[in-house]
Parts: C-alpha cells; structure tokens; sequence
C-alpha cells in the first residue's frame, strides 16, 4: 500500500514537471531575450565600478554558457524575419546587442562573440564618429570591425540625441538624416529607453524596421512575438548579475 501511495506520488510530480515544462517551452517559443550590454573590460581595467560595464571573464562565462546550452544568435534580420511571423525560430535563441560603441567592445568583446561564434549589433551613437578619444570607436575603427568580424552589425542609437531631453517629430527627424550619411540601417535603440509617438513617427516615416527600448526602470522582460516593432524591451545584463539570474532570465518565459 505504501508503494502504491509512493508511486502515486511520483507519478503526479513528474507529470507537473512535463506540464511545467511544455508550458515554459510553449511560451518561450513566442519570446527571444535581447540581452543589452554596454562596455566590456578586463577587472583590472574596471576602475569606476559601472555596473553597465562587465567584466571580460564573466562576460566569456555568459558565452560559454549561451554554447553549452545550444543557444543561437540571432542577426537582427532573424529577428525582424521571426517577428513578422514570416520565420521560425531555433527554441533556443537570444539577441546579444550593445549600446553607444564603445572601443573596449572592439578590443575584448568581438573577439570573444567571434570565438564562440556568435553573432551581436551594436547600437552606435553616430555623432562619435570622428572620435579619437581612445573611448569609442571611430568611423575607422567600425570599419576594420566589419572587416575583421563579420558576426557584428551596426545599427543606430541616434546621432547626436543621447543627452537631448527635447525629442519632437523635427528634432528626430533631423537628426535621422545626419545618422544617414554615417550608417546605412532600419535598427535603432532609444538612448535609456526613452520613446515618444514623435520619435515612432520619424522612426517610422525614414524606413526604420525595430527600435528597442532598455531595462531596467523601463520593461525589462523578453521581447514578445507580440510586441509593438517600436517598443521592444530589453534585458540589462550589468557587471552584479550572478550566473544563476542570468540562466534564469533566459530560461523563464518573462
């Protein structure tokens, strides 16, 4: 009798681990984890303790874990493809991006995403483009990456309105033809976040495709098959966040 109670028991518990389990899959199905980094640097170089900016060790462990477990990388024409419904999807399949273009992206990251080969966008601020301060890369500098490192896009992060609070249809606009004569691309990522129906509008009218917004004060979930083209969240992946909240964030169907 106590077998039987047993076996009952744990007959009902691996049936809610299967049910579990095809409920996650079903739902992660419809869903892709855009990770959103920032700088990458060795700890030894990490001297102001920016959490947005991750160290390279841990940065490779998250890449060794994305191959381990069999996950793809998309481009952002996958993904584009995929939202449209047009595409499916591998199950198991994440978005890596960065924003502002850092050159320490150019120094450490690419050849880590290349190594593991895996693809990634960065979202580049184009007013930096003639830059020589050591801190971003420059036009030249993006170019040999597109030379060297045929796994990295792109895309933009405004020219010059990271720091502008006035965001109308004009200023947008505008400032959308000035990112033209840098980079040719239908991708954007709103500086922290932020968005209007102005900026959808100019977005939209100059032929762009997606615009990904940022966590975490703004939505920091997975982006849904479901989602507005122009709102797509993104998840903050900082220097703090422990490998057992990482593997969460792209296992769980949030």
């Amino acid at each position: 009798m106590k077998n039987r109670k047993k076996i009952i028991i744990l007959t009902l518990i691996l049936i809610t681990i299967l049910i579990t389990y095809g409920i996650i899959y079903m739902k992660n199905d419809k869903m892709i984890a855009v990770l959103g980094y920032h700088g990458v640097l060795p700890t030894e170089e990490r001297k102001n303790n920016d959490n947005l900016v991750i160290e390279k060790s841990k940065f490779e462990s998250q890449l060794k874990l994305l191959k381990k477990l069999n996950y793809k990388t998309l481009t952002l024409e996958e993904f584009l493809c995929w939202k449209k419904g047009e595409c499916k999807k591998p199950h198991k399949s994440v978005l890596i991006t960065f924003d502002d273009g850092y050159l320490n992206n150019y120094t450490y990251a690419f050849e880590l995403l290349k190594k593991y080969d895996m693809n990634a966008i960065v979202f580049y601020i184009g007013s930096l483009s003639e830059s020589s301060d050591g801190i971003y890369m420059s036009l030249e500098d993006i170019e040999k990456a597109k030379k060297e490192y045929k796994n990295i896009e792109f895309a933009s992060h405004t020219y010059n309105l990271h720091n502008h609070d006035e965001k109308t249809y004009e200023i947008v606009n505008n400032d959308i033809k000035e990112m033209d004569k840098v980079l040719e691309t239908k991708y954007f990522a709103y500086p922290y976040g932020d968005y209007n129906e102005d900026y959808i509008n100019a977005l939209k009218d100059n032929g762009y495709e997606l615009a990904f917004t940022f966590g975490p004060k703004k939505e920091h979930r997975k982006a849904k098959i479901s989602d507005d083209n122009f709102k797509l969240p993104r998840l903050n992946i900082s220097n703090d966040m422990p490998m057992w909240k990482f593997l969460l964030r792209l296992l769980l169907p949030i």
